[in-house]
């Protein structure tokens, strides 16, 4: 008990809190709305927290005063969701409290239940000495079960469907890597049924229609609620499918999960990798300026992993540090990342993942918006790949994960170091 509150007396800056990974899990679904129980001056918190996404998001505040902190913040909480729902027939709600109501132990259902409406809805405390990032996210996840409905016996539809649970959507090309994922299972005869987190509350009700949960890093939790009470099986990736290796290790272990002719797949990953490479060869005479390119990344550990690999050995570039900012709730402490990168922070402060990046001398960061001050030397160039990313807007459907990603990620690169000649 003691190491754990000690793990938990301070959230490095590196990463957000738990309220911060709630919300980034529960935002931006469409039919729900998501309110964050804490002080007034929140509600630029809940602007910024937009504007770190790149999805439109559902989110508002309860404005909690200075006297709520003394006499209790549960009328502001009954009036906030009395004029949120006024005018709406479908209500659900996902509620998380920040610090002050954690602290002074609101009695939050006991608010829910005199409402003189009906409505479904989700409380989670998130107060900021609670837990990380990483932790919110999945405990949001996983609370999402409750509102799944129970299939039908008959009339699940016919062939293989698969859930897509840990992707993030509000990450620069976060929509077109799930396209992607989902592109490259449909070739072998598999359809993705649902992805968390979701759109939709529609999408997120029609889970349990799936025949097999894909974990990638987050959401473990939630498949384990779903195989308890479903019996869908689930398969956990470590990180995400970066490069032809990443995404044909994940077709290979899907495929042999749910019985795909081996023939097919084979066929098939062998076809889309000479597309793939039968591009790349227009690059030819850049290609090589890659090999031992120094290179340095920052991001979470999933995305860590897939794309070091990626860059390491099929691109060839020299990574000579990885940043993980934040991890998920299960991850493990080794990183699986020694056998590529001699240089490996977790969860250092920023300020020390920028002076060893300018030590080590290198020229790409593969990072967040929060690692632009590393990149103020023309000579650093700064690919935005992980949260935050706030001076990036995708409008094209080009990702960086899947077989096409091989081609988004070589095109930028070569294209930064172009600009730095």
């Amino acid at each position: 008990m003691g190491n754990k509150r000690e793990r938990n007396a301070f959230i490095d800056p590196v990463q957000g809190d738990k309220l911060l990974g709630a919300f980034r899990a529960a935002c931006g679904i469409r039919g729900a709305l998501v309110l964050v129980h804490a002080p007034v001056g929140c509600h630029w918190g809940v602007n910024y927290m937009e504007r770190l996404s790149s999805i439109k998001t559902s989110g508002t505040v309860s404005a909690l005063r200075e006297r709520s902190v003394v006499f209790g913040g549960e009328d502001s909480l009954k009036k906030t969701i009395e004029i949120i729902f006024k005018d709406r027939k479908r209500r659900y709600l996902i509620l998380l409290a920040g610090s002050v109501p954690s602290i002074i132990g609101e009695d939050w259902q006991g608010v829910i239940d005199p409402v003189g409406f009906d409505f479904h809805s989700i409380a989670l405390d998130c107060g900021g000495y609670l837990g990380t990032m990483g932790e919110g996210y999945d405990a949001c996840l996983a609370e999402l079960s409750q509102w799944m409905d129970d299939p039908h016996r008959v009339g699940r539809g016919s062939g293989p469907k698969v859930n897509l649970v840990g992707m993030q959507r509000d990450i620069a090309r976060g929509a077109a890597d799930t396209k992607e994922i989902g592109r490259a299972l449909g070739l072998i005869g598999i359809r993705v049924n649902s992805v968390f987190p979701p759109i939709s509350m529609n999408e997120l009700k029609k889970a349990p229609y799936g025949d097999l949960n894909i974990v990638f890093g987050y959401g473990g939790d939630l498949a384990e609620r779903m195989e308890k009470r479903w019996g869908i099986p689930s398969v956990v990736f470590a990180e995400y499918p970066y490069g032809l290796a990443g995404i044909t290790h994940l077709l290979r272990s899907v495929g042999e999960k749910m019985d795909i002719d081996p023939r097919l797949m084979e066929r098939t990953i062998q076809r889309e990798e000479r597309k793939v490479l039968d591009i790349l060869k227009t690059a030819h005479l850049y290609l090589p300026s890659l090999y031992g390119l120094p290179a340095a990344i920052s991001a979470d550990l999933p995305r860590a992993r897939g794309l070091a690999r990626f860059l390491s050995t099929e691109l060839g570039m020299d990574v000579r540090v990885v940043h993980i900012t934040s991890s998920p709730a299960r991850a493990q402490r080794n990183t699986g990342l020694e056998h590529v990168c001699p240089k490996i922070l977790s969860h250092a402060s920023w300020e020390r993942f920028k002076d060893l990046a300018g030590k080590l001398d290198v020229e790409f960061v593969f990072g967040s918006d929060l690692d632009r001050p590393i990149c103020s030397r023309k000579d650093t160039y700064l690919i935005t790949i992980s949260y935050p990313t706030i001076t990036h807007i995708t409008l094209t459907s080009a990702p960086y994960m899947g077989f096409n990603g091989v081609l988004t990620l070589a095109e930028e690169i070569i294209n930064g170091m172009l600009r730095g000649l």
